[in-house]
């Protein structure tokens, strides 16, 4: 113990007992921005990253937001059961939509159901298929969000583990109209038990997706928050994620 009463070699600054405010930890946004601007193509500044306790509050957030009891939603057939949960408990009139093998059947969507209110999508790795939506049919489901005037949410879930194939970037940073709500985690890249995962929202709705996040549970704990923040900035998260892509691939190759 130090004179202070400090412990020897503590360094945390006032900032990690105060609130780091509904939207999250600025040095994390900053740096998760970074990161996904450069791996997915995603464009977006870090006052539209919204940071969240994992994927499923990210939808919760989402659903309460952008959905009204009654409105009918696009989901994916087989899906993510949690999505469909989370747009269920909003709700949502939900719209099944098979999975081929170059992604979600948009044209099967736009016949029966055109007006739905959102997309629940996982295009870049399909669950539990794993398949890539193709980029015919990633135009066509963004064409049709700006036609509808209607949402996306387009969860990226683990893009960072792709071993064949030319990687698509994004949905989000092909979206010229601003109706893509992107979904990120650490909880498949990094443990589970990291509860931190993101949105990226069009400059447009972040005011009340954070007026709403402030009602919720406020923010998330920002010790976690600040040690991801240097992890990532230091570099650590990139040579992590290429060290693990190494042996994933590895282990892959024995199936």
């Amino acid at each position: 113990m130090g004179p202070d009463g400090d412990m020897p070699g503590s360094a945390l600054p006032p900032e990690c007992l105060r609130q780091s405010g509904p939207a999250g930890y600025r040095p994390l946004r900053e740096a998760i921005a970074a990161h996904i601007g450069v791996t997915r193509g995603v464009r977006c500044t870090a006052d539209q990253v919204i940071v969240v306790s994992g994927a499923q509050a990210a939808l919760d957030l989402a659903a309460r937001i952008l959905l009204d009891s009654g409105d009918m939603a696009w989901i994916e057939d087989p899906g993510y059961p949690d999505a469909r949960g989370a747009l269920e408990g909003a709700g949502a009139r939900l719209v099944p939509l098979s999975v081929k093998e170059d992604g979600l059947d948009v044209r099967a969507g736009r016949i029966p159901c055109p007006g739905a209110r959102l997309a629940y999508v996982t295009p870049s790795h399909q669950f539990p298929l794993g398949v890539t939506m193709s980029l015919a049919q990633r135009l066509a489901l963004l064409e049709w969000a700006s036609q509808a005037d209607t949402w996306i949410l387009e969860d990226d879930y683990d893009s960072e583990y792709r071993f064949s194939g030319r990687p698509l970037e994004a949905l989000q940073g092909l979206d010229s109209t601003n109706h893509v709500i992107y979904l990120g985690t650490f909880s498949k890249v990094l443990f589970p038990a990291l509860r931190l995962g993101y949105l990226v929202v069009p400059p447009d709705l972040t005011d009340v997706f954070v007026a709403v996040r402030l009602f919720v549970d406020r923010h998330v704990p920002i010790l976690e928050q600040m040690a991801l923040a240097d992890f990532m900035t230091e570099g650590h998260f990139t040579r992590h994620i290429r060290r693990m892509h190494t042996v994933y691939a590895e282990r892959r190759g024995h199936y």
